[in-house]
């Protein structure tokens, strides 16, 4: 696949899909696609700074001022906003846990890049807010905050409780506004948070008396011993020990995975086409079945190896990949690379949500602006050395 072409779809879409007050979720009118998402906003604005185009940076500019200016007096950040600024949402049934930390990881990066040190400045005090309302939702102040069921990305599927990629996410919105903002106790904070993945996480024999539910943690090292990925969450009754592809990722590049290399590694010796977003599929004999197939909002799309119950996200394969180059090698990541261009372009240029993790065929939205970021912000990493985290 000619590289070159490949940039210049992704670009293409991403121009389509930018409006004056920030960059849609889509550039087709479907269900609610069509409005400035907090974590698709944030993950394709961060594809407008690798590729450093001016156009598409200034749309990312107005991605986080609008959200901004939407930020609620308890610090909750948006889900959503529609484009005349009059529909805001802050979740459906369950409010979103993520969209703080990804909206702070996006204007502390925007900043970084840009030098606008004053628009950092100016949305100190919502910063704040955001910190303290994450602060109240850890309920037992042991570090970790308490997600519920459809609280972030993966909002159609079974997680709850002390979400994996929550509390990465949380870490690194920490870390970056406590240094920019030279905030020592943001710095402190996110060290305690980066301990409590460890303890809590890391199913190791080393590692087995720490933790918040020791008992759980014992029971699931017994059952499955030390394993290459943290698990995607645990709650009062136990792990929800699923791969979680995204969070494991997020935490390689943001230096809170205790093992990234044994985690890499064990992904290049299970997954052939690419990584899918959760693993394993829930199948309709399994248990969590019947939780999931009740969780959606216009349409069931949770079937197996669909969607996140093991279907194939590009945006997901492009963190995958930064991970693979950052703690293995170029060679590596170009591979994966390679895979995610070809889903990219299935139809001419479709750039689909998700794939199907068995036949890859297409099987979510079309012309979604994250599946042409994810690409990106791979290919932007590996030719002129876009970090996320320093």
């Amino acid at each position: 696949m000619d590289l070159q072409i490949a940039n210049e779809q992704a670009l293409n879409l991403l121009r389509k899909a930018s409006h004056e007050k920030g960059f849609l979720a889509s550039a087709i009118i479907k269900d609610n696609y069509q409005r400035v998402w907090t974590r698709d906003g944030m993950i394709t604005g961060l594809a407008a700074l690798a590729s450093r185009e001016a156009d598409l940076v200034q749309t990312f500019h107005q991605t986080i001022s609008t959200l901004g200016r939407h930020i609620s007096p308890q610090g909750l950040v948006p889900s959503n906003v529609d484009v005349a600024e009059k529909s805001i949402s802050y979740g459906g049934l369950a409010g979103r846990a993520d969209t703080g930390a990804w909206w702070i990881i996006g204007i502390c990066l925007y900043v970084k890049l840009t030098g606008e040190k004053d628009f950092l400045k100016s949305f100190e005090s919502q910063i704040e807010k955001i910190h303290e309302l994450y602060h109240a939702w850890e309920y037992n102040s042991k570090h970790l905050v308490y997600v519920p069921l459809a609280g972030d990305w993966a909002d159609e599927y079974v997680l709850h409780g002390y979400v994996l990629y929550d509390q990465v996410l949380r870490y690194a919105a920490l870390r970056l506004s406590g240094q920019l903002l030279e905030r020592q106790e943001w710095i402190n904070k996110s060290d305690a948070v980066k301990l409590a993945i460890y303890e809590n996480y890391y199913i190791n024999e080393d590692w087995r008396e720490s933790g918040i539910h020791q008992k759980a943690k014992k029971a699931l090292l017994k059952k499955s011993g030390a394993t290459a990925y943290l698990p995607a969450s645990f709650h009062p009754a136990g792990y929800q020990d699923y791969f979680d592809a995204l969070g494991n990722s997020l935490a390689t590049i943001f230096n809170t995975h205790p093992d990234p290399e044994k985690y890499l590694d064990w992904t290049l010796e299970k997954f052939e086409r690419a990584i899918p977003a959760f693993y394993p599929t829930i199948e309709e004999k399994d248990q969590d079945f019947a939780l999931l197939k009740q969780n959606f909002r216009f349409e069931f799309r949770n079937k197996p190896n669909e969607f996140h119950n093991g279907g194939i996200w590009p945006m997901v394969n492009g963190f995958w990949g930064i991970a693979m180059f950052l703690f293995k090698g170029k060679a590596e990541a170009a591979e994966i690379l390679d895979k995610v261009i070809a889903f990219n372009s299935q139809n001419s240029w479709e750039f689909n949500e998700c794939f199907h993790g068995i036949t890859g065929k297409a099987c979510g939205i079309p012309q979604c602006t994250w599946s042409a970021a994810g690409q990106l912000l791979l290919e932007n990493t590996l030719s002129k050395g876009f970090y996320l985290l320093d």
